[in-house]
């Protein structure tokens, strides 16, 4: 069967200027369903040109099912373009994924159901039910109702299957790259690439929701698979890879076992990128010197914030003296830290803001990853925001991205809130502590120099016109 898979083009402005990074569901989907003719299209990389790149795809590969998958903030535009896809080819099957169908199915399927321009909705980890559903579709008289995991359509209403059960890591195949029609992903005009070793977390801050699409569960993948996945990686010439997990650090023992893996297999000649706790770098110094020795150069920390009653009440299993270990460890091993913070909360003012962002910078951190507080789908966060009518966009989910701001606190509009939280993102470009022996400098000096400039005229641009991040592409 030919299958085309298509990421969505919407990311957040300031990662625009960065660097762009590949879809890894699309890919594993590739793998899973081996012996068929699939194409992967990122579409991130055809902007704003999107429909031209549609098009050609659709007709160079003639596909008989397109897999379209989003995020939360793209969901408006997977629908634009699946409407787009439907009225220029009505005989093509289109099957939605990823988190927003996962976790808004019933509320996708009740509000737009007898409209909604696609044939089915999988649900949850998409591998094994994607592959059911190629495997029946294939069939002269298919029949979808034993499928776990998938919602389709029968004439105007929406059949909800049972979920399916969370899938053994160590039975999913490798995934399957080679699909990919660009492979220009970078960070900083470097070759870059994606890797999973682990999926899903228990903990329970109220503002994620990736408990919503794991329950609260930690899988790791085999370790020989993550090392046959390296070879994979480093044997297309890529020598920088992001590892996505959602919470690496919440078993030590897992994460030590990688970068002892990556070392006994002379993997280390790449440079590795992932995010982490501060709580597990700051009580295992062990772990840290062995991230340095396995090459691990860039490291997001989610601090989220240096004030003790928020991390308490958005249930952060961090404190401001662990952030402060975190920090030093991985400036004694000369890893780059970006700085994962986040304003908006309940009961910030101006000067509740300003100071946490001094106490961030304080920390002397590479870069600073700095978001709005956003009441994404399905999290306690977003219930309690809108029983306190904080929440002021509460329906236009194209504007969730985190960079968007989508609440007002109890001391500040929405504006205002906008406003200062783009001028606190000025200031660590004028930090002599900050610019001084930057890591990204020290590496990436012109293509950090480039984007430095191009992210404090975006910064000057949104101060002076409260303008929101805008959708971009010509569908």
């Amino acid at each position: 069967m030919k299958i085309l898979l298509f990421a969505m083009p919407d990311t957040a402005d300031v990662l625009q200027t960065i660097g762009c990074m590949p879809n890894l569901a699309l890919a594993s989907l590739a793998g899973s369903v081996e012996g068929h003719d699939v194409h992967i299209l990122d579409l991130l990389l055809k902007k704003p040109a999107v429909k031209k790149a549609i098009n050609d795809a659709i007709k160079t590969y003639d596909p008989q099912v397109i897999g379209l998958s989003a995020m939360t903030f793209q969901f408006d535009t997977l629908l634009r373009i699946a409407t787009y896809i439907k009225t220029e080819h009505s005989d093509i099957k289109i099957v939605l994924g990823g988190y927003h169908s996962t976790l808004m199915y019933k509320e996708i399927t009740d509000n737009t159901g007898r409209h909604l321009p696609v044939d089915f909705l999988v649900r949850g980890e998409g591998e094994i039910t994607f592959s059911e559903l190629i495997a029946e579709l294939e069939k002269s008289s298919p029949s979808f109702q034993d499928i776990n995991g998938l919602s389709f359509r029968d004439q105007d209403l929406w059949i909800h299957n049972p979920q399916r059960d969370l899938a053994d890591l160590a039975q999913l195949p490798l995934p399957n790259r080679s699909c990919r029609l660009d492979h220009s992903f970078h960070l900083l005009n470097t070759p870059l690439d994606v890797l999973e070793t682990s999926r899903g977390c228990p903990n329970n801050c109220k503002f994620c929701c990736i408990t919503q699409m794991y329950g609260h569960s930690f899988r790791p993948f085999p370790i020989d698979r993550v090392i046959s996945d390296l070879k994979n990686i480093k044997a297309n010439g890529t020598r920088s890879v992001f590892i996505v997990d959602d919470n690496i650090t919440h078993s030590i023992g897992h994460f030590k076992s990688v970068c002892m893996a990556i070392i006994d297999n002379n993997l280390n000649d790449i440079s590795y990128i992932t995010q982490v706790t501060a709580a597990g770098i700051a009580n295992n110094p062990d772990l840290v010197q062995l991230m340095d020795e396995a090459n691990f150069r860039v490291i997001f920390v989610g601090f989220e914030s240096m004030d003790p009653n928020v991390l308490q009440s958005i249930k952060k299993p961090t404190s401001p003296k662990i952030n402060q270990q975190a920090a030093a460890l991985l400036r004694e091993h000369n890893m780059a830290i970006i700085a994962g913070a986040i304003v908006g909360f309940a009961d910030d003012t101006k000067e509740t803001i300003k100071k946490q962002l001094q106490q961030i910078r304080s920390l002397i951190p590479d870069s600073i990853y700095l978001q709005y507080i956003t009441p994404y789908p399905k999290t306690i966060l977003r219930e309690e925001m809108l029983a306190a009518d904080l929440v002021v966009n509460k329906d236009d989910f194209s504007q969730y991205d985190g960079f968007s701001c989508v609440v007002k606190t109890k001391y500040l509009s929405q504006n205002e809130l906008y406003k200062i939280k783009k001028l606190e993102c000025l200031k660590p470009y004028f930090d002599i502590k900050m610019i001084w022996n930057n890591y990204f400098l020290r590496n990436y000096l012109m293509a950090f120099a480039i984007h430095e400039l191009k992210t404090i005229a975006m910064l000057a641009y949104n101060i002076i016109t409260l303008k929101q991040r805008k959708n971009d592409i010509d569908i």
